[in-house]
């Protein structure tokens, strides 16, 4: 009895450790978890339900030695634990009450094209590295005549393609499975880097019917509008109208090259032959609705009163960045949190109309000469090489003109940008009305979509900016992968075990406290019995009820066994005491087993059950069976 109220209550608590030790962890593997917290469940359900039992069994002879029951009473009370049904006995109930209560990631490094040699390409896990640019060169293939350089020739066909993906997606374009060797399978997570490149600083310079676009003021001077807002509607017929090849690098340097872009001509070269001379600026307008301080025009039967005219420019800055990727169920999302405009990357001013007529084919002219990226500076030739390669491609698919004819339905395009999101198709594909700030953002995209092929040579481990990925999952070697880890939050969507210790030690608590008091009445029950465990076992039982004193009832009734005891048998009260020694036997000698006489001896006593005068319940035995 003891020993089972100690082991249910060690197995409530070990329930209560384990659930403990599961909560908040991933709900992994949760039929064997449900299994292993069931069998506790179980087992400390079992051990105090025994505990109860065993109790109740001690009440049993305790109620019987104090006060004689009915028959019936007395089936209820020994059945009680097996069959439920036996406690709406009201006799039980009332005469037994005690025994009645015992019955729940990667970075971008633009520097590493300063350094590339595309003659001796990086070779990374199979695979070559790749610049954002193409070159021609003045040496020949046989020699090496002094004063050689390479000079730009425009976008690699790779990068072309990135970029014209990420334009007709509309978004960033996401390198295959990403997701899962960035964040691991069933994973999604969050990452931020830093780095630079380059970035269009873009300002209002008119707006309104009539208005007058201002000079873009840059650093080496200033930038004359191409055009004004007469040109757009509703005064003009242009909803859009973007010019952004203004002293645009000229892909033909010299008028006469061989093969390779090396010159005809003997050295020395022209001064400014392949020189980066200036980045174009970006000139756009178009309409926008209309609002308190720029209202719609009044002339009667003008059928685009809705829009007025704007202009805006934009200027190649170098740039610092802050970007941030999540993978969420797979998608890939990125964007620029923050950035920086640094400094202009050719700091010089674009003179429209002046002859440059210094030997070369490539005719454009910008001040100041001496701040252009000649090819003989190397390092920073490559680098602003790649910059510009991702300008043309913004710039590609910025210029060209929407324009509406009142003989047309539909407004004629004549421009790539019909292929990005910043035409409106739901809008007769006019610009959208912030067209100034989705233009930053489109190119910020064509930057990030560089991340979709790792073997771009500004792709390098974000952990060590020095080193290029390649195609490599992992950075180092087997030794030293931690090295190359990056910090990144990661999350998914899951099962978590979720534990509630108040409720289980409620349910605990209620079955701990009745068995509590079970076995205490149980070791009171014991402590009137003498300090003698007893039970209900059927040798128990037939023990207590052997002898004369219950032969003279007839239990078989007149119509012999019929698996009961007749209802007026059921009414006797019968209670257990020491047998008086007056009663017959019934039984000759030698029917009994084992053989004993039939004389009682005056000191001898014997207990059993018997009717009410034929036992003695006040007088107190050692034990169930005479000695």
């Amino acid at each position: 009895m003891y020993l089972w109220l100690v082991l249910g209550i060690i197995c409530a608590i070990g329930h209560h450790v384990f659930y403990h030790f599961l909560d908040g962890n991933p709900a992994d593997d949760q039929v064997r978890m449900l299994r292993y917290g069931t069998v506790l469940a179980f087992a400390a359900k079992a051990s105090l339900g025994a505990a109860v039992i065993s109790a109740f069994q001690q009440r049993i002879w305790t109620t019987v030695r104090s006060r004689f029951m009915t028959i019936t009473a007395l089936d209820s009370m020994f059945a009680a634990t097996e069959n439920f049904i036996a406690l709406l006995s009201w006799e039980f109930l009332k005469g037994a009450k005690a025994a009645a209560a015992l019955a729940l990631f990667v970075c971008l490094n633009f520097a590493k094209e300063d350094t590339h040699q595309w003659r001796e390409p990086i070779k990374i896990d199979g695979r070559y590295e790749m610049p954002l640019s193409i070159w021609n060169s003045t040496k020949p293939a046989d020699s090496e005549p002094e004063g050689w350089f390479d000079y730009y020739t425009g976008p690699s066909p790779n990068f072309q393609q990135t970029a014209t993906l990420g334009a007709f997606l509309q978004e960033v374009v996401a390198r295959r499975n990403a997701s899962t060797e960035v964040c691991k399978k069933g994973w999604n997570c969050t990452f931020e880097i830093d780095f630079t490149a380059p970035g269009y600083k873009c300002s209002e310079q008119a707006r309104g019917i009539g208005s007058k676009p201002a000079n873009l003021t840059q650093q080496s001077g200033e930038a004359k509008p191409p055009f004004g807002t007469d040109i757009l509607l509703p005064e003009g017929t242009f909803a859009y109208y973007a010019f952004t090849s203004g002293g645009e690098y000229s892909t033909t340097q010299m008028k006469e090259v061989e093969i390779g872009g090396i010159p005809k001509m003997d050295p020395p070269y022209p001064e400014h032959m392949g020189a980066l001379r200036t980045e174009p600026v970006i000139w756009i307008g178009h309409v926008v609705l209309p609002d308190a301080e720029h209202p719609p025009s009044r002339k009667e039967g003008d059928e685009n009163m809705n829009y007025v005219p704007k202009i805006f420019a934009c200027e190649h800055y170098e740039t610092e960045y802050t970007a941030v990727f999540n993978y969420t169920d797979t998608t890939q999302s990125a964007y620029m949190k923050k950035h920086k405009f640094l400094a202009p990357i050719i700091n010089t001013t674009f003179v429209p109309g002046l002859d440059a007529d210094d030997g070369t084919a490539d005719n454009v002219t910008a001040i100041p000469k001496e701040n252009y990226i000649l090819p003989q500076d190397v390092e920073r030739y490559r680098r602003i090489a790649s910059y510009h390669s991702l300008g043309f491609m913004l710039r590609k698919f910025l210029n060209g003109t929407i324009q509406v004819d009142k003989q047309s339905a539909n407004p004629m395009a004549n421009t790539d940008a019909i292929q990005t999101k910043l035409l409106d198709p739901r809008n007769n594909y006019f610009p959208v009305f912030n067209l100034q700030d989705m233009v930053q953002e489109f190119y910020e995209d064509l930057i990030l979509s560089i991340f979709s092929t790792p073997q771009f040579l500004p792709v390098v481990w974000a952990a060590h900016t020095n080193e290029n990925t390649g195609g490599l999952i992992l950075g180092g070697d087997q030794h030293n992968h931690s090295a190359y880890e990056y910090p990144c939050q990661r999350s998914r969507i899951a099962n978590m075990y979720s534990y509630h210790a108040r409720d289980l030690w409620i349910v605990y608590a209620i079955a701990i406290i009745l068995a509590t008091s079970g076995v205490a009445l149980g070791a009171l029950a014991v402590r009137e019995n003498g300090g003698v465990l007893r039970n209900t076992r059927f040798s128990s039982v037939v023990a207590a009820t052997r002898g004369p004193a219950l032969d003279k009832v007839h239990w078989e009734g007149p119509d012999r066994d019929r698996g009961d005891v007749p209802e007026g048998v059921k009414k006797l009260k019968l209670g257990y005491g020491v047998i008086n020694q007056n009663i017959g036997d019934g039984l000759e000698v030698g029917e009994r087993y084992p053989r004993q006489s039939m004389v009682w001896s005056p000191g001898e006593i014997r207990c059993g059950f018997g009717l009410e005068g034929d036992v003695n319940q006040r007088r107190k035995e050692g034990s169930l069976f005479h000695k």
